[in-house]
Order: C-alpha cells, then sequence, then structure tokens
C-alpha cells in the first residue's frame, strides 16, 4: 500500500511538473518571450524572411523582425527572402533588443550581427518592404528607394505585391 500510494505521489508530482513547463510554452512549442530583452542570442532556425527562432536562457524564442515585412513563401522572392535572413544568422550569435510583443505574444525585434543592422540589411537587399504601419526609423525608406530603383530583389518584379495586400487577396 505504501508503494502504491509513493508513486501516486510521484505521478501526480511529475503531472505538475509538466504542467507548469507547459504553462509557460505556448502553443507553437517555444517558450513565452520576456516583454522586454537587450542580449545576445544563438539564432536556432528561421521561419521566413522576417521570422527567426533564437536560444535565449535555454529556450526557444519565435522573434518578428522590427519595422520590416518580407514576402510570404509562396509569393515571389518568399523563398529568397528567406535564405537571405538565414545567410545572414542561421546559428550564429546575435544581439536581440525589444520592448513590445505583438498581438501572437511574438517580440518584435532589432537585430544586429557583427555590426550589420539585419533588419535593414533585408531592406538593403530589397528582399523585405518597410512595414510603414510601425516604421520610427525612417532611414529605411531610404535603403527601400534605393533597392527599389536598383531592382534588386523583389523590386524586379515589374508588379511586386505587398505581402499584406497578397494575403488580402487570397482571403477573397
Amino acid at each position: 500500500m505504501r508503494r502504491l500510494a509513493t508513486l501516486a505521489g510521484l505521478s501526480l508530482a511529475l503531472l505538475l511538473c509538466v504542467g507548469q513547463v507547459s504553462a509557460r510554452e505556448n502553443t507553437s512549442g517555444t517558450r513565452a518571450a520576456p516583454s522586454s530583452f537587450r542580449g545576445v542570442a544563438t539564432v536556432t532556425g528561421v521561419a521566413d524572411g522576417d521570422t527567426l527562432f533564437a536560444d535565449i536562457e535555454g529556450h526557444s524564442i519565435r522573434i518578428r523582425l522590427a519595422q520590416i515585412h518580407a514576402p510570404e513563401k509562396a509569393q515571389a522572392f518568399g523563398r529568397r527572402s528567406e535564405q537571405s535572413l538565414r545567410e545572414l544568422v542561421w546559428k550564429r550569435q546575435v544581439l536581440l533588443w525589444w520592448k513590445s510583443l505583438d498581438r501572437y505574444g511574438r517580440p518584435i525585434a532589432q537585430v544586429s550581427i557583427d555590426g550589420i543592422d539585419v533588419n535593414a540589411e533585408q531592406v538593403k537587399r530589397g528582399l523585405a518592404w518597410v512595414f510603414r504601419r510601425y516604421l520610427n526609423v525612417p532611414a529605411l525608406l531610404e535603403l527601400e528607394a534605393q533597392a527599389k530603383s536598383a531592382g534588386l530583389g523583389l523590386w524586379a518584379d515589374p508588379h511586386p505585391i505587398a505581402p499584406w495586400e497578397w494575403r488580402a487577396n487570397r482571403r477573397e
């Protein structure tokens, strides 16, 4: 009887531990992000041209790059944009900083590596639009204009479609 009670107690303790870990994770299996952060992290994955995963204190955090919006994967230049971000940061240590989370709980972060502003670099390469709705660095507009003028990346398309418009068209 004592052995059964011990087993029941251990099972309950294990369930409580699992419950606590699960409560700290969001639906994608990554840990919920702190509301603000500034520090070094290792990039463990790239979801698309403006979203990456980074290991912060032993936990995977999904991070959205601030002020830019890359083409969706199924959109023209979507895979190229993802590849560009991967070339810049994958399996490398980056400096991240954010002060807020989006409505999905993802940090909206500035990312830099070796003195390169990764967010700006995606725009400079013509592989992301400036997300004007959330813009707070007007210099990004000049980088976008230069990429457009040079026909770089998505600007090589005579009629590029911004991801927010592309998604709206698909819903109709």
